[in-house]
């Protein structure tokens, strides 16, 4: 079998991902096509050599936010076209050439699976604009990968069957960043002093971009630093964005908070390993992707309940603390709970390295590969049904002709 999946550029989470999943399916061949180079608001820097599955970029070097449309969708279809698989794995819906592709497979009767991790609250939504997306999901795609329980829930208020979702989708590879962070703490105060990092710490990875709600978490370590005093940690703040020079301004008035830039994938994991918790207190957030690096890194986590992640990831008081990114003086509190004598964070730590060794690479392939092979297998049945006349008027698959829901 051949099977073709699209993403709008190759994350560095994204390779793990599909090298265990050509790995799982070794008689298969498994080919990834990106959409274009970089994205816009991200910076990332992949290795595109000796990958471990078949890749193509449909504009190589390009920003993907930048290509014409028409022309993407264009180059998919034609890459579809000569590739000509039985299964195709579309990220979302969002690029029109995502959408091209879900109509491709529909036209060719071939599986078209949708991998997302959207969920009811992440952004506002409209009712009739979720009816009309609704209606477009049901009507080309035949089963979806979802990152949890909250995704899957979105899908099914936009009428998808729950028996026809996956999850599982969001997972990083563990073991690096495990790895990573033995590594980080094996040196120690030496590594400590050359990245000018606080003994203890809180740590924040994304964008400085309003979603993340770093402006509140500043003003949340304020509180904390005048109730804990000298016993405070530090707060420790990795990534860019359009608010930094607004978030340094203001973190001037504070002590011991360290900006550290932007880190690839592979030098994130030092800050990882020397830091005490992680904080992710976005107002907005499908998942939540750095949970699942510091979690295998052995860090305790506090995670916005806006966050995908939390059900599948936070156990309260286990391996951490669920947030109202809105209550300053709850997230103050949280952290002074995290950072105090009655919290065993190493603990918590440990826990989490337990809670998030269900998410990984591997069980990505499996849960990817069953849920090719399930509808696969649904989707001949039902041309064979269809083509010997077995279904009847009444039955529910024969009207998704007249009426599309999610099988087609």
């Amino acid at each position: 079998m051949k099977i073709c999946c699209l993403e709008p550029v190759l994350a560095p989470y994204s390779i793990p991902r599909f090298r265990a999943l050509q790995s799982l399916r070794r008689d298969d061949t498994v080919e990834l096509m990106a959409l274009g180079a970089t994205e816009r608001i991200h910076e990332w820097q992949v290795r595109t050599a000796n990958l471990g599955f078949d890749y193509v970029e449909a504009f190589p070097g390009k920003t993907v936010d930048q290509i014409d449309s028409k022309a993407l969708a264009a180059r998919v279809t034609g890459w579809l076209d000569d590739s000509d698989p039985q299964a195709v794995v579309i990220t979302g819906y969002y690029y029109a050439a995502m959408r091209a592709a879900a109509r491709w497979a529909k036209r060719h009767q071939r599986v078209s699976i949708f991998l997302g991790d959207s969920h009811w609250e992440d952004r506002p939504r409209t009712a009739l604009k979720e009816s009309i997306k609704g209606w477009w999901v049901r009507r080309h795609y035949d089963a979806a990968f979802a990152a949890g329980e909250q995704t899957a829930s979105y899908l099914v208020r936009l009428g998808v069957p729950r028996e026809w979702i996956w999850t599982g989708y969001d997972v990083v590879d563990n073991q690096a960043f495990a790895d990573g962070a033995a590594a980080a703490r094996s040196q120690g105060d030496a590594l400590r002093r050359r990245l000018n990092l606080p003994e203890r710490y809180f740590l924040f990875v994304g964008r400085f971009a309003p979603e993340k709600n770093v402006l509140r978490l500043l003003e949340s370590y304020a509180r904390y630093r005048q109730t804990a005093g000298q016993r405070a940690w530090g707060l420790v703040l990795v990534g860019g964005g359009p608010q930094e020079p607004m978030l340094r301004a203001r973190a001037q008035e504070l002590r011991d908070v360290v900006f550290a830039g932007f880190q690839q994938a592979d030098a994130v994991s030092a800050y990882y390993g020397l830091a005490s918790c992680l904080v992710l207190p976005s107002v907005s957030e499908t998942w939540g992707l750095v949970v699942n690096e510091a979690m295998a890194a052995g860090l305790p986590v506090i995670v916005s309940h806006r966050c995908g992640c939390v059900p599948e990831l936070v156990r309260v008081g286990v391996n951490g603390y669920v947030c109202d990114p809105f209550d300053i003086g709850g997230m103050a509190r949280l952290l002074g709970v995290v950072s105090s004598d009655t919290v065993d964070a190493d603990k918590m730590g440990e826990a989490s390295r337990r809670i998030v060794a269900l998410y990984t690479p591997e069980t990505w392939a499996q849960s990817l590969a069953d849920c090719i092979e399930r509808t696969l297998a649904w989707k001949q049945a039902h041309v064979k049904a269809s083509a010997y006349g077995w279904l009847s008027s009444g039955s529910w698959l024969q009207k998704q002709d007249a009426e599309p829901q999610i099988r087609n």
